[in-house]
């Protein structure tokens, strides 16, 4: 299988994911992928152990956020249905997570180890076609997020939001989506309070 090809059926598979959430897809591929239903809170990922297992976001919200020893919570990302976590690189295999994974909202994720479905798709010659796409959108992820953090203002960045995930927005607590938005939440609530303002009465 050529690289061109391997690429573009990794692609295809990641687009069936987000739009089907279809944990068969995923179990297609490999077997041990268990069913985990978590309840609000429950930690996925502990900041400081290895990265062991693949996760797939069936249902729910999981969130990936660092805790500093000051106990100062910090958002990094968020991860809705269709979506799989996966590390991606030997650093995020072999040394302690810098962050952990928690359900934000009742969710069902389908977990195995990152090693089994790493054997599933090189027997395919397809691990490595999926490390790069997934690479390449964490990538443009990260560049997008530092341009608005260091360019827009937050009134900005979170009209930003709403406006390319309004539902992401809508089920994000405050002090959740204050704190990815690099905002706090007085400030995320004045600004709700004042864009509801200015529409007025519908």
């Amino acid at each position: 299988m050529s690289a061109e090809v391997s690429a573009a059926v990794i692609a295809e598979l990641i687009e069936r994911l987000q739009c089907t959430r279809d944990p068969q897809l995923v179990r297609s591929y490999v077997p041990s992928f268990h069913l985990r239903a978590c309840r609000a809170g429950d930690v996925l990922l502990q900041q400081g152990e290895r990265w062991t297992d693949a996760y797939f976001v069936e249902s729910g919200l999981l969130r990936v956020h660092s805790v500093e020893p000051d106990g100062k919570d910090h958002t990094k990302s968020f991860w809705i249905e269709g979506t799989m976590l996966i590390p991606l690189t030997p650093a995020m295999q072999e040394q302690p997570s810098s962050f952990m994974v928690s359900a934000l909202e009742p969710a069902r994720v389908w977990q195995a180890p990152w090693a089994d479905l790493r054997a599933a798709l090189d027997a395919q010659a397809l691990w490595q076609p999926l490390c790069t796409v997934m690479l390449a959108r964490l990538l443009d992820q990260k560049q997008q997020r530092e341009h608005t953090l260091l360019a827009l203002t937050g009134r900005e960045r979170y009209l930003r939001l709403c406006h390319q995930q309004p539902a992401l927005a809508a089920r994000v607590p405050l002090v959740h989506l204050a704190s990815y938005l690099g905002i706090t939440d007085v400030s995320l609530s004045r600004i709700r309070r004042q864009l509801r303002q200015q529409a007025g009465p519908l």
